[in-house]
């Protein structure tokens, strides 16, 4: 399962990649800004991608639909200390898990679980040479 970490806090993109890591997962990128989260998702696929909302430059909302356009089967989960009141619905469609910061090690390795079950369904559909839409 491949896994893109969007924060700006060094400690937290440690704590996420960390956790990944001892859970066996060792395809983890991290960055620091929404640029360059843009510029990840159009040279690779994601399976899990986690996004803060407080980002330098562009906010991680701003750029949630085209994550989500360039990978339509990623589990896409906001985790900010600061989640605005209201979110546009266009945005909120294409967010699949919003969570507070601070995130516990349960609710991280829960997202992680949940998300290696629909990569590891989405490649079974794709085997069966089903239109992986299905599932969304």
């Amino acid at each position: 399962m491949k896994i893109l970490i969007v924060d700006d806090e060094p400690a937290i993109t440690e704590f996420f990649h960390r956790m990944a890591t001892v859970r066996g997962f060792h395809d983890v990128d991290t960055v620091d800004c929404a640029q360059d989260a843009v510029t990840r998702v159009l040279q690779s696929s994601y399976d899990l991608i986690t996004l803060d909302v407080r980002l330098p430059g562009i906010s991680g909302l701003e750029i949630i639909a085209v994550v989500r356009n360039m990978n339509p089967h990623a589990v896409i989960a906001v985790i900010s200390g600061f989640i605005p009141d209201e979110i546009p619905e266009e945005v909120m469609s294409c967010i699949d898990v919003l969570l507070p910061k601070p995130i516990s090690v349960e609710t991280f390795n829960a997202l992680l679980d949940g998300a290696l079950q629909l990569a590891e369904t989405m490649v079974g559909i794709r085997l069966l040479g089903e239109p992986a839409a299905v599932l969304r």
